[in-house]
Order: structure tokens, then C-alpha cells, then sequence
């Protein structure tokens, strides 16, 4: 997907206004510690089957090309966990988000996490867990993937978001 596309205006925002951010972000792209979505994710946000709570997002890569991602982190990590295992939820705050769509006050945020990476929907980056404190990651809540496992409510949605059966978007 294009950078330039409405998923990455809150990257591109923040990355033009905070020099810390700029820094952090050039350093660590040379270095492989932090990219931008790949095709691991775009077609794990592809291939699955997705109920739209609005018309104009037909598929749940609609919410990212329509930049509906951006303000509604919880919803969009949560949706892109069922198509990953050993994936915790963490919610907390990321000080960079204050001021923007819906993280006004203290810049509230969503992400995820697996055993080496942080996989932000909004800023549409997957970074090196090393990162996080000097990212200004800070948790609050987290629901492991040993207790989404043994949830479920939410395995039954994860076996419906993959179910190969009824996505005309997999290849049979």
C-alpha cells in the first residue's frame, strides 16, 4: 500500500511535527528495527472475513484505505488480532498521540504485541520491542493471548474473521 494513503496520515503528521519521533523513526528504519506494514500484514487484513459497522467499509482493508484506523485503535487491533496467534492486546498511552482523533486528553492507544514486536494500527508500523520505552509506549491493560485462547467469545469470532470458506477474497 502507499505510504501516502490515508492509513498513514497520523504517521506522517506526527513525523513531520515531533523531531524526537523524526529521529527515532529514520535511526530505526535504517537498522530493520521499525517498517511500515508489509505484505504479512496487508494480507492477513485482506483475507479476512469482516462485518462493517458502516457502509463504505465493505472489507476490513477498507477501514485502512479510508483511514478509519486512525481514531479507532482498539477496534482495528483488536479485528487484526484474530489473524494472529500468541498475540496480546495492550491498551495504555502513547504521549506522541496527544492531541489527535480521539486520544485528545492523554493520548489513549491500542496496539499489539507479539513475543518480539509492537504491531501499531494507527501509525501502521511494526517495531522492535526494544523500542517501546523510548517510543513512549506505556501500558496500562493487557489481555494475553493465553486468555484470548481461553476466551470464547473471542475464538468464535477468530474462527468466523478466518474462515476460508466465506471470503471471496482467499484464494481456494
Amino acid at each position: 500500500m502507499n505510504t501516502n494513503s490515508k492509513a498513514f496520515s497520523l504517521f506522517w503528521q506526527i513525523y513531520h511535527k515531533n523531531s524526537d519521533f523524526y529521529e527515532l523513526i529514520n535511526e530505526n528504519f535504517l537498522n530493520k528495527k521499525i517498517r511500515f506494514f508489509n505484505e504479512d500484514e496487508w494480507n492477513k487484513i485482506n483475507n479476512q472475513n469482516f462485518i462493517s459497522p458502516i457502509r463504505e467499509m465493505r472489507e476490513f482493508i477498507d477501514m485502512f484505505l479510508l483511514g478509519y484506523n486512525i481514531g479507532n485503535c482498539v477496534g482495528a487491533s483488536r479485528q487484526l488480532s484474530y489473524s494472529y496467534n500468541n498475540v496480546d492486546i495492550v491498551s495504555g498511552i502513547l504521549p506522541i498521540l496527544k492531541g489527535t482523533l480521539n486520544a485528545e486528553k492523554e493520548g489513549g492507544h491500542c496496539w499489539l504485541e507479539t513475543s518480539n514486536s509492537i504491531i501499531d494500527t494507527s501509525l501502521m508500523l511494526v517495531i522492535d520491542k526494544s523500542l517501546k520505552n523510548d517510543l513512549g509506549y506505556i501500558e496500562e491493560q493487557r489481555l494475553t493471548s493465553f486468555q484470548l485462547a481461553n476466551s470464547q467469545i473471542y475464538q468464535a469470532r477468530k474462527e468466523f474473521v478466518n474462515d476460508q470458506n466465506l471470503n471471496s477474497n482467499r484464494k481456494k
